[in-house]
């Protein structure tokens, strides 16, 4: 009979998933049974529910977005254009299906897996042209403003 509940004689606690819990806060399932068992054999011990400790390997793709892909791309290979133009054919593909976002993501995962490493550069570069848009744009306005400035003088 395979249990979730795990006795722990060092620390006097019974343990058990959260879901494991959940099913036992039922009568009559096998988990509350197992846990009743647990209690009568250990009266003494507390319970104690655990949460599984996250996977420090695995690797979590939170926070890649299009636009992220797109910097990535151009920015791991020096801008190269046929790069660019291949991720860009492969979201053109999907981009009235429902696969709009997962397809080019799995293609960018298969095409770049270290994409990690290029995060720091990439969000340097982007923050970067953040903070030279606004004054581009102050320069951009101040042209127009002068440009109106000498069509009133010519004309």
């Amino acid at each position: 009979m395979k249990t979730n509940i795990k006795i722990n004689a060092v620390t006097e606690e019974i343990t058990m998933t959260k879901t494991t819990a959940k099913k036992a806060s039922t009568i009559g399932t096998e988990e509350y049974k197992q846990l009743v068992r647990a209690k009568r054999d250990f009266p003494t011990f507390a319970v104690k529910i655990t949460t599984p400790k996250a996977n420090p390997k695995a690797k979590s793709d939170k926070g890649l977005t299009m636009a992220l892909m797109e910097n990535l791309v151009a920015g791991m290979t020096n801008k190269d254009k046929t790069a660019i133009a291949r991720f860009e054919a492969v979201k053109e593909q999907y981009t009235k299906t429902n696969f709009h976002f997962s397809k080019p993501k799995a293609y960018f995962l298969a095409e770049y897996p270290n994409w990690r490493e290029w995060l720091p550069q990439v969000e340097e570069q982007q923050e970067e042209q953040a903070e030279a848009a606004p004054a581009a744009a102050e320069e951009q306005k101040q042209r127009e403003g002068a440009n109106k400035f000498l069509n009133r003088l010519r004309g």
